[in-house]
């Protein structure tokens, strides 16, 4: 073994390190969104469950019986919301992490062609990069379209602030 094909094998499987290192930053930014899912799921459930238990304590009959039960159901729409999200970052990690592994499998098939010089290990090393790039496509096109969809249970939230805040305050005017 001469140095300069040492530095060729060395060389070759630099590219795979570095996507799998672009893949592990993508995969922070990801589950950061999942977790802020996830919390604040927990947070609206927390709330459903502090409305159910002031009514069985006061009874569904009291004062702002009509607004308790629009925030209920305003806290169920968002909850749904979430869980679509959570859903989507959750299969989006699935598929970055699946990139991650099949960009390993090419370092160590670059080393494994290198080492016995099989034709047919130069085959797999392409079919197990097009496959980290396939899953890395793939996990960026579902964060994208959750990112796009992050918006609409923030807009439920706002609506129903809206129509508490008229349904307490009428003659206050909102643009």
């Amino acid at each position: 073994m001469d140095l300069s094909a040492i530095v060729s094998v060395v060389q070759a499987t630099i590219v795979p390190v570095v996507m799998i290192s672009g893949s592990g930053l993508i995969c922070m930014v990801i589950q950061t969104r999942y977790g802020r899912v996830v919390n604040s799921i927990r947070q609206l459930i927390q709330e459903q469950r502090r409305f159910q238990q002031h009514d069985r304590l006061n009874g569904p009959e009291s004062d702002d019986a009509n607004l308790r039960l629009e925030r209920l159901k305003n806290l169920d729409t968002q909850i749904l919301l979430l869980l679509k999200r959570g859903s989507k970052l959750r299969w989006a990690l699935f598929l970055t992490f699946s990139s991650i592994v099949s960009f390993i499998c090419t370092s160590f098939l670059i080393l494994l062609s290198y080492v016995f010089g099989l034709a047919i290990v130069i085959t797999l090393v392409a079919l197990a990069f097009f496959f980290g790039m396939f899953f890395l496509l793939v996990g960026a096109v579902i964060t994208v379209n959750e990112i796009a969809n992050s918006y609409d249970a923030v807009s439920k939230e706002v609506k129903f602030a809206r129509f508490e805040l008229q349904a307490t305050h009428p003659d206050l005017k909102h643009r």
